[in-house]
């Protein structure tokens, strides 16, 4: 197995540059390594999508099995908002195998043209809890959120809740913040808001910290307006975390309503605080929901995934 990368941080010379060298390296491997049988690709959408397409024709041209592994969150608005829908499902259809997230992504990727026959779904893989949850004797809600801090991901719903209710809130709950700001001011909000009493901002949270910050955690919230399946998600049910979340992507597959968390529509500030309310006033059904999210997430552990994706390699060998 090789690995090579084909995107890096950085401004559009960087990235220009450091795709061209990717597409040497694989061109070199598809050309002279005949150990080389499958090239499994992960994707998403917009510039990823044809960044993709570049080594899924590079790959076919030397014979080589191909799989297009999609992450993409907001595909449905990139494909509903391309001119190139033809050239899409084409591009799709063109590989081996299309690896999709979900059950609901692959009901959409076949109700858009894509051979359903290709389609394979594979669970987002996620490591077992390093150590369990502490018990905390202050009374109080311990809510966190990790992940990117976006519109998209709807952290100001869950900020705006909790000022609306703060009156409520803030003898009652804690909640901590971590992941990078990318169209939001966080810190600002909080501070403006007068919310630093109940509410922190972590910044970039990983390693060790994240653990922390997940055993620290009684429940976990992303409220997010498009998802696949979000990593995150299944990263706090493996530390037996209720979840408080929205009906988007394949989510509702995971965090069923009344079994492991409660799902608010999307953009529902009043729905938001109302189910962290209700963990507020039912801290007993806590540990019985995060016991359900265990036992559902460890479908998604390493040895469940790779058994899983070492069968759908033989297929195509």
């Amino acid at each position: 197995m090789q690995f090579i990368p084909t995107w890096k941080l950085g401004n559009k010379v960087v990235k220009i540059m450091f795709v061209l060298q990717a597409f040497l390296r694989t061109w070199w491997v598809c050309k002279f390594s005949k150990q080389i049988e499958i090239v499994h690709i992960h994707g998403a959408a917009n510039a990823s999508f044809y960044r993709c397409k570049l080594f899924i024709n590079l790959a076919k041209k030397y014979h080589k099995k191909v799989i297009l592994h999609e992450h993409a969150a907001d595909f449905r608005d990139f494909y509903s908002n391309s001119a190139d829908k033809v050239n899409i499902i084409k591009t799709i259809n063109s590989c081996d195998c299309f690896i999709v997230l979900s059950k609901s992504w692959q009901e959409y990727f076949i109700s858009i043209g894509v051979n359903k026959e290709k389609i394979h779904v594979l669970n987002n893989i996620v490591s077992p809890p390093i150590q369990h949850n502490v018990i905390h004797n202050d009374n109080k809600l311990h809510l966190i959120y990790l992940g990117e801090l976006s519109q998209r991901k709807g952290i100001y719903d869950l900020l705006i809740a909790l000022n609306e209710y703060k009156n409520y809130f803030e003898d009652r709950l804690l909640l901590k913040i971590g992941g990078n700001e990318v169209d939001c001011n966080v810190k600002k909000f909080i501070q403006e808001k007068a919310l630093s009493g109940f509410v922190s901002y972590e910044g970039w949270v990983s390693g060790d910290k994240k653990v922390n910050n997940l055993i620290w955690a009684d429940i976990y919230i992303l409220p997010s307006y498009n998802e696949g399946l979000p990593v995150a998600i299944l990263e706090a049910m493996s530390y037996s975390h209720p979840i408080i979340s929205t009906y988007v992507g394949g989510i509702p597959e995971i965090v069923i309503p009344g079994n492991n968390g409660i799902l608010v529509q999307p953009g529902n500030v009043k729905g938001i605080a109302d189910a962290i309310k209700y963990y507020i006033e039912n801290k007993d059904i806590i540990e019985l929901e995060g016991k359900k999210s265990y036992d559902i997430v460890k479908d998604f552990f390493p040895e469940a995934v790779f058994s899983e994706l070492i069968s759908i390699y033989r297929t195509l060998l």
